[in-house]
C-alpha cells in the first residue's frame, strides 16, 4: 500500500466513512451525508489508485483536486499531538566523570566543577512533518520527516527508537514533575530562546530542520538533477538545430531577394532570433529542478533526562556545559558545535567559549596562537606585511602609518617609500666596508750573543663572523622533522612555537620522483614549492634528502645543530623524537626509487 493510498483511507475514515475491502484494486467508499457535501461529490463513490477498466471509479493520484481538498483540510486542522516517555530509570550517578573521560577537547580539558549536582529535567524532541514537492518537468510529492533535539537545535541520529518508545499520551507523576531542561543553543542574529516549545524556539528549529530535510534529499536531488540536464541538453539541440535551419534557409533567401522582398524576410529573421531565444528561456525553466516544503504538523515528544554542570578551561578560557546523560539510551550526549549545530567528538574552545569542530574554526593567531571560532572571526584580521592571521589582542598599531603588524613584522609596514615591505624580494646585502690598511709590524730586537731566537708562533685567526639573515626575514629557534615511510615534513618553528615555514617531500613513484611542497611566507612566489626531484639510488637517498633539509635550514639562517628528528606512531599516531636521521620504508625500496626514476625521465 502506497503513502497516498493510506492517507486517503485513514482520512476517509476517521471522517466517518465506510470502506468496503477492494475489488480487482477498486475501493466502494460511503461518505456521510456531511461530509459528502464539504467535499460536493457523491455519498457513494468508487475509488481506485492505479489504472483500472471500470468507468465509474475515480483513479486518485497526488495532483487529483480531491486529494488536494484533503491535504488542505489536514493542514488547517490541529493535527499535532504530544506523547511521552515514561517508566526511565534516573538513578546514575558520576556523570562529570563520565564526561572528563568521554568528551575530547583538543585545546583544554573538561573537570568536574566543585560543589555541583545533578539534576532531572524533562527532554522534548519535535518531528516536523514535511510534504515535499519536486519541480522539474514533472511533479512529484511524498512526505519526508526529521526529528529536532529542541534543547541542541540539531538532528537526532537515533530517531527510530525514540520514537518507537514515545507511546504514552500522558507523563507519569515524574515526568510531570520535572523542569524543563535548558536551551544549550542560540540562533544567529534572533532574539534569546527560553523555553522549547515557544513560537521563537520553533520557528528557529523549523529552518533547522527544513536544511536537515535537503541535506537528507540531496542524493535524490542529484540524480534527478542529471537526469533532467540529459533531457534537457537533448531538448536543447532539437531546438537549435530546428532554429537553425530557420535561419540558415532565410538567409539564403535574403541572398538571392529582390530589395522590395529584403525588409520582409530581415523581419522574418529577427523573429525567428526572438522566437529561439524565449524557447531556449522557457526550456531551461522547465527542466530547471525546485524544491518546495510544506509543514503539516508536529509530533512532540518529552522524556526525563539527567544533566551535571561540568567545566571546560584553557589558559585563557573557562566556561560551563551541561553533561546531559540519556537513560533510554544509556548514554552520554555528545558535545555539539556552536558554530554548525552537529554532534562532534573532538572539539576546539573559542577564546569567547564557543565549542566548534576544527572545520569550523577560523586561522588562529599567527602570534598568540589563540583560537577563533567562525562566528568570532571578525576578531582575527591580518599583518600588513606577511598577511598572516593577526587576532586583535596582538595586533601592533604603526603610530606612523595606522596599519597594524605582528611581533616579527613591527615597524616594517610602511618600509617600501610608505608601503609595507616586500617579503618575497629578497633584500640586498649591505656591501662590507673595506679593511683597514695594516701598517707594518716593527722588526723584533736582535737577540743577545749566544742564545737562540725563540721560535715564531702562528697568530691564531679569528673565525669568520655568521652572515646575519636580512631585515624581515623570520627567524626560526628550531626545527621539526617528522620521517614517514614516503614523506618527510620539515617544520621551522619560532618564539612559543610559532609557525614559520613548513616544507614537505613526498616520494610518489608513479608521479615521477619526490614532490616538494613549500608553505612559507614567500607566497606562491616561492621557487622551492611544488618542485619534482629526481630519487638517487638507495644508497645516497639519505643524504640527498639530509641536503634538502640543510638547504632549507640554511634559507633561513638556522644552525643544522638546532634540528630535531621525529618518527609517527604507529599505536597513536603521536610525533616521538629519534637521535638521528634515518630513511625507511618506501625510501630504502630501490624498485620503487628506479620506478620514480624512469617516470622522471619520461616526462
Amino acid at each position: 500500500m502506497s503513502d497516498l493510498e493510506q492517507f486517503v483511507l485513514d482520512y476517509v475514515q476517521e471522517a466517518g466513512g465506510l470502506i468496503e475491502p477492494p475489488a480487482y484494486g477498486v475501493y466502494e467508499v460511503l461518505l456521510p451525508e456531511a461530509v459528502a457535501r464539504r467535499w460536493r461529490i457523491p455519498a457513494y463513490l468508487q475509488f481506485a489508485f492505479a489504472e483500472t477498466e471500470r468507468e465509474e471509479a475515480i483513479h486518485l493520484g497526488y495532483n487529483h483536486p480531491l486529494v488536494e481538498q484533503m491535504v488542505q483540510e489536514a493542514h488547517g486542522r490541529t493535527a499535532s499531538t504530544r506523547l511521552y516517555i515514561n517508566d526511565l530509570r534516573l538513578d546514575k550517578s558520576g556523570i562529570d566523570e563520565l564526561a572528563v573521560k568521554s568528551w575530547v577537547v583538543l585545546n583544554g580539558r573538561a573537570q568536574p566543577q566543585k560543589r555541583a549536582t545533578s539534576s532531572r529535567v524533562s527532554h522534548t524532541y519535535i518531528r516536523f512533518n514535511f510534504k515535499a514537492a519536486i519541480l522539474s518537468d514533472e511533479k512529484q510529492e511524498r512526505l519526508v520527516s526529521v526529528l529536532m533535539d529542541a534543547h541542541t537545535g540539531s538532528r537526532v541520529a537515533n530517531a527510530g527508537l525514540i520514537e518507537s518508545r514515545a507511546t504514552a499520551v500522558a507523563p507519569d507523576v515524574t515526568l510531570a514533575s520535572l523542569p524543563a531542561a535548558p536551551l544549550r543553543w542560540q540562533p544567529k542574529g534572533g532574539p534569546p530562546l527560553k523555553a522549547p516549545l515557544a513560537e521563537p524556539t520553533l520557528q528557529a528549529l523549523l529552518e533547522r530542520a527544513q536544511t536537515a530535510v535537503l541535506q537528507e534529499m540531496q542524493a535524490d536531488l542529484a540524480a534527478l538533477q542529471k537526469r533532467v540536464s540529459r533531457f534537457h541538453l537533448l531538448d536543447e539541440a532539437r531546438l537549435t538545430d530546428y532554429y537553425n535551419s530557420l535561419e540558415k534557409d532565410l538567409r539564403a533567401r535574403l541572398q538571392t531577394a529582390s530589395a522590395d522582398r529584403q525588409p520582409g524576410l530581415q523581419d522574418k529573421l529577427t523573429a525567428v532570433q526572438t522566437e529561439r531565444r524565449h524557447k531556449l528561456a522557457d526550456l531551461a525553466e522547465r527542466y530547471r529542478v525546485q524544491i518546495n516544503l510544506t509543514l503539516l504538523n508536529l509530533l512532540v515528544v518529552q522524556q526525563p533526562k539527567i544533566i551535571q554542570p561540568v567545566e571546560i578551561a584553557n589558559r585563557s578560557t573557562r566556561i560551563s556545559v551541561y553533561a546531559v546523560y540519556d537513560p533510554l539510551l544509556r548514554q552520554l550526549e555528545p558535545l555539539h558545535c556552536q558554530v554548525c549545530g552537529q554532534p562532534g567528538h573532538r572539539l576546539y574552545l573559542c577564546h569567547n567559549g564557543h565549542l566548534t569542530h576544527e572545520e569550523c574554526l577560523a586561522p588562529a593567531c599567527i602570534d598568540c596562537k589563540r583560537v577563533f571560532c567562525g562566528d568570532c572571526a571578525h576578531e582575527v584580521d591580518e599583518c600588513a606585511v606577511c598577511r598572516q592571521p593577526l587576532c586583535r589582542h596582538s595586533q601592533m598599531t604603526c603610530p606612523t602609518c595606522g596599519r597594524h603588524t605582528c611581533q616579527a613584522h613591527r615597524e616594517l609596514c610602511h618600509a617600501n617609500d610608505g608601503r609595507p615591505a616586500d617579503l618575497t624580494v629578497p633584500a640586498a646585502a649591505t656591501p662590507a666596508p673595506p679593511p683597514p690598511v695594516a701598517k707594518p709590524p716593527p722588526s723584533p730586537p736582535a737577540p743577545p750573543k749566544g742564545k737562540t731566537p725563540p721560535a715564531k708562533t702562528t697568530p691564531k685567526t679569528k673565525p669568520a663572523p655568521k652572515p646575519l639573515p636580512p631585515k624581515g626575514t623570520p627567524k626560526p629557534v628550531r626545527m621539526e622533522v617528522i620521517l614517514h615511510q614516503n614523506a618527510m615534513a620539515a617544520y621551522l618553528l619560532g618564539k612559543r612555537d610559532r609557525e614559520i615555514a613548513t616544507r614537505v617531500w613526498e616520494l610518489i613513484p608513479e608521479e615521477g620522483g619526490i614532490l616538494r611542497n613549500c608553505t612559507c611566507e614567500k607566497g606562491p612566489t616561492c621557487r622551492a614549492d611544488g618542485m619534482i626531484l629526481r630519487p638517487f639510488e638507495v644508497r645516497f637517498i639519505e643524504k640527498q634528502m639530509r641536503d634538502e633539509l640543510a638547504a632549507f635550514a640554511e634559507e633561513y639562517y638556522l644552525s643544522p645543530a638546532k634540528i630535531h628528528y621525529n618518527r609517527l606512531s604507529s599505536l597513536n599516531g603521536q610525533p616521538y623524537g629519534v637521535g638521528r636521521f634515518e630513511l625507511f620504508g618506501l625510501w630504502k625500496n630501490e624498485a620503487a626509487l628506479a620506478e620514480a626514476r624512469a617516470a622522471f625521465d619520461r616526462l
